[in-house]
């Protein structure tokens, strides 16, 4: 199972909830991997302006620090399953991006690493409605009070 677990700092500024985003994450990911997958990934607020990055703490703990400057939620999304990416690099193929060693912005950009949490943005459309279409059917379980039975 994917764990997200935000600050109160980004549950407050996002008001997203992150128990659905964890759910579908845990959804799509094991079923294309074909793999039970454990990772717990912290999520704060960044302190580089413009910069989203994940950290790997250790074994299935990460820790995801968020760029929030540009508060719409289709840049929140992406940042969050690009970082996520990085977590499944490590965790299912045992690799984890080394920007340490990359010389210039050009290594960095067209690392395998990069390239491949790149291609996981471009889920962000359709993991928002999925996203939305969730809360929705969330309401109106509550409306027609099917959580008893009449």
């Amino acid at each position: 199972m994917i764990i997200l677990e935000p600050s109160a700092g980004i549950k407050k500024d996002t008001e997203l909830n992150y128990d659905i985003i964890s759910n579908l994450l845990t959804t799509i990911l094991e079923f294309n991997h074909k793999r039970k997958i454990n990772l717990v990934a912290k999520i704060h607020k960044s302190r580089t302006v413009g910069v989203s990055y994940c950290s790997h703490v250790d074994n299935r703990n990460f820790l995801i620090n968020l760029d929030m400057s540009k508060k719409n939620r289709r840049y929140i999304f992406g940042s969050i399953l690009h970082e996520v990416r990085h977590c499944i690099q490590k965790e299912v193929f045992k690799f984890w991006p080394s920007a340490a060693q990359m010389k210039t912005w050009r290594d960095y950009w067209y690392s395998k690493e990069e390239i491949d949490a790149r291609k996981m943005e471009t889920l962000t459309t359709q993991f928002i409605k999925s996203y939305d279409a969730y809360l929705k059917m969330t309401e109106m379980f509550k409306e027609k009070k099917l959580y008893k039975v009449c």
